[in-house]
């Protein structure tokens, strides 16, 4: 019996540590003021909370209130740090967040400062403002005591970064928008031409509604919207001849087929160029690239809608082209953290992958010609091809890794091939960007036990 009571007497010691081991259950953050005990008033409390979402707002830092029924046995500063961690004060990366933690019962108050306001907010200011606050806590002035709280903390945040003017397309022409977007939306008409030559049809009625609209929108008169949508309504009942064999239809049919694919490749140029253009234009930057883009999209809907060996050897100029353009952009996109100019490495390793492609697809087709490559022999298009890869392969993965990392990353690496930083911490570096990084699991702002509190 001695042997039980005593077993049972260290049973009951153990749950009891375990219980006050526990950690305090967190509110859930339902708002920026969360009132457990109610000593608010319905208008103290939508003043206070206005004044903070305004702060919230501007950008200068996001500021919590946590009225406490209590800390459940936790020591105020644990209990205020959990608080924070739990609500994900402030912003990623600027940790621009701050909790102001009041247990009535207690007569306690603290204030648990993020990292990126600890300049700011110093434990010795901290530590005053606690002891302007906790009066008016002890005489239940609550509203009074938090709103000159936040009157200190405004004075000392810091300014918000001015905004950047956002631009919007076509600003002295809103009425252009709509008819832009029906335009840019027009291929979705032509997606019923892909079921079968009745399928034009369908897309006739489509595309005449979508290039209808604009018109009408653009010059607000319905002749010319009738007009362009009758003009629109053909197009899709030429380009369904596409359908048939062009040996079987007649010469007339022959003509208009070939007059309906133009217009499509011209027509898809504009749409393209239009689409790339518009927001190139209006972020102020040069236009040039839309129409390059679109030529080069268009020259492959060409090369598509009229078959033949010119048209192979058009293909070849384009996948070369569209290899070296990606391929100069990756690269060097890729070489700019580390080299001010990249330029010229970018287009030597450009010409080098477009090089070795274009020989691959010119040996290919020549294999292809003597009908396929003879057993036992070297397929030397493949070895052109891998030797693309192996040109293009490091640039692609920079870029891709860089583009993870952020700017912050590519900050750290270019000091790091510079000879900056010590070897622990390059090894460091590379351990918290690793390859399960790029899932970034967590948002808001940390915490590190700055600020100051008090209870009396």
């Amino acid at each position: 019996m001695g042997f039980l009571r005593w077993l049972c007497f260290w049973v009951i010691a153990a749950m009891a540590s375990l219980c006050a081991a526990a950690p305090a259950s967190t509110p859930a953050p339902t708002s920026l003021i969360v009132d457990q005990v109610g000593v608010l008033s319905d208008a103290d409390r939508a003043a206070l909370l206005a004044r903070l979402q305004t702060i919230q707002d501007s950008g200068r830092a996001q500021i919590a209130v946590l009225i406490a029924s209590g800390t459940e046995g936790t020591p105020l500063a644990d209990y205020a740090l959990s608080i924070a961690e739990a609500w994900q004060l402030g912003r990623a990366g600027r940790d621009d967040g701050l909790l102001v933690l009041v247990v009535p019962s207690a007569a306690a108050a603290r204030l648990e400062v993020g990292y990126g306001l600890e300049g700011a907010i110093p434990d010795a200011r901290a530590s005053q403002w606690i002891d302007d606050l906790l009066p008016a806590v002890k005489n239940k002035e609550y509203a009074q005591g938090l709103e000159h709280l936040l009157d200190q903390i405004e004075g000392v945040l810091p300014q918000a970064e001015a905004k950047t003017e956002e631009r919007y397309l076509f600003p002295d022409h809103p009425e252009w928008r709509l008819p832009f977007v029906l335009v840019i939306f027009s291929p979705f008409a032509l997606f019923p031409m892909f079921l079968g030559r009745w399928g034009s049809v369908a897309s006739a009625f489509l595309l005449a509604g979508f290039f209808g609209g604009a018109a009408w929108g653009l010059w607000n008169s319905g002749s010319v919207a009738y007009a362009v949508a009758g003009a629109a309504l053909l197009q899709p009942l030429l380009w369904g001849l596409n359908w048939f064999d062009t040996e079987k239809l007649a010469a007339w049919l022959r003509y208009a087929k070939a007059c309906g694919n133009l217009i499509a490749v011209a027509l898809f140029f504009a749409v393209i160029t239009l689409f790339v253009g518009a927001p190139l234009s209006a972020e102020e930057v040069a236009v040039w690239p839309a129409p390059v883009f679109a030529g080069l999209l268009a020259t492959g809907v060409a090369v598509f809608l009229f078959p033949g060996k010119a048209a192979d050897y058009l293909m070849v100029a384009l996948r070369s082209a569209m290899h070296f353009v990606f391929i100069l952009v990756v690269a060097y996109v890729a070489l700019l953290p580390f080299n001010a100019d990249p330029l010229s490495i970018a287009l030597a390793a450009a010409t080098a992958v477009t090089a070795c492609a274009a020989l691959g697809l010119y040996l290919d087709s020549r294999e292809r010609l003597r009908g396929g490559a003879v057993a036992g022999e070297i397929r030397w298009s493949l070895w052109c091809f891998g030797l693309a890869l192996v040109f293009a392969l490091p640039f692609a993965g920079l870029a891709l890794f860089l583009a993870i990392g952020g700017e912050d990353l590519q900050t750290q690496l270019a000091q790091g091939a510079a000879g900056g930083g010590s070897i622990a911490g390059i090894v460091a570096l590379a351990a918290r960007y690793g390859l399960f990084a790029a899932v970034k699991i967590g948002l808001g702002g940390r915490f590190g036990g700055g600020g100051a509190g008090r209870s009396d």
